[in-house]
């Protein structure tokens, strides 16, 4: 039972991991909440008019890429500088190289840990806030009412999220994350044999009690898949009324939704509610952006590294994609 438990651990943990690792919340400090704003060089362009602005969440900002810029700032992780420092591997960066835009034209509005009632708290206020998150764009409305381009890549935290808070609660507290944080401080992205056996060990020597196994197996088996089922019709939502928001600020604009990818693709599929959950969801995003006028980017194929973000062979394949929807 022990061995199962830790397998099934193991499995989550590369899909917790890169939410933990980009934007999970830390242990509360004496100084004040800080607040993510943008940076002075930032602040200079406010009025500049981005003619291709990219939201959504890590996968936009390019987490795990050589040259992505983030930070942590106390509690949160600060990714202000990404928004015109981003790398150049990131599918947004080939996306704004292909139409001949320059940084100064570009605006990479990825946020880690972003779920899509967030961005479409961000989108409406131009700040959104909750346990491990706090991000302030305070012109992005002014800004999305003057791009030429507005791609949007949101939802898979909709689902990773719950999970996270979920193994948390079950866990009684923070343990099984303090069990994960070495692999948090080094690359999991290029996870080798001994790294892989030092989590493994890790995660054995938790003292799960019985009721702590029984509520983390009940999870890891049927939870996640009922997680799954009970995300997808708030995520549709949020994605239609983010629509509707972008449509009434910028008419004009051409959108592209982004779809989905397994970011667990060592799973088999017979073992894996994310391979009918993203699937499903491509399928109905995809209806959406044809009801108002939206042009969708399947995502089916994406290459993705150990921690279940996009290597720069799956952001080259995004940027296509996205391309190939502005021709249509």
């Amino acid at each position: 039972m022990k061995k199962r438990l830790v397998s099934l651990l193991l499995a989550l943990a590369l899909l917790v991991l890169p939410v933990v690792s980009a934007g999970a919340a830390q242990p509360a400090a004496a100084d004040p909440t800080p607040v993510q704003t943008q940076t002075d060089a930032a602040a200079e362009s406010d009025q500049h008019c981005y003619s291709y602005i990219a939201l959504g969440d890590s996968i936009v900002a390019g987490i795990g890429l050589p040259g992505a810029v983030y930070q942590r700032n106390g509690r949160y992780y600060d990714v202000s500088g990404n928004y015109q420092g981003y790398s150049k591997d990131c599918y947004v960066a080939r996306v704004a190289d292909s139409l001949g835009l320059s940084r100064a034209q570009t605006a990479n509005y990825g946020m880690p840990a972003l779920m899509s009632s967030d961005l479409l708290e961000l989108v409406r206020t131009g700040s959104c806030q909750s346990a491990s998150i706090n991000f302030v764009l305070p012109n992005l409305r002014q800004e999305l009412k003057h791009a030429e381009i507005i791609t949007v890549e949101i939802g898979a935290n909709d689902v990773l999220v719950p999970i996270m808070y979920g193994v948390a609660a079950a866990m009684g507290g923070p343990q099984v994350f303090e069990a994960l944080l070495p692999m948090l401080e080094g690359d999991f992205r290029q996870m080798d044999a001994s790294s892989f056996a030092a989590l493994r060990e890790n995660l054995d020597s938790l003292n799960i009690t019985a009721q702590q196994r029984k509520a983390l197996l009940q999870l890891l088996s049927s939870g996640v898949a009922d997680i799954c089922a009970q995300s997808q019709a708030t995520t549709l939502a949020n994605i239609e009324a983010l629509l509707q928001e972008l449509k009434a600020l910028n008419p004009n604009a051409q959108i592209v939704l982004v779809g989905y990818y397994n970011p667990l693709p060592l799973l088999p599929a017979l073992a894996n509610p994310f391979v009918k959950h993203f699937r499903t969801l491509s399928r109905s995003v995809q209806k959406l952006a044809q009801q108002y006028d939206a042009a969708f980017a399947p995502a089916t194929y994406t290459v993705v590294a150990n921690d279940a973000h996009p290597t720069v062979c799956g952001h080259k394949y995004l940027a296509r994609q996205i391309l190939k929807a502005l021709e249509k």
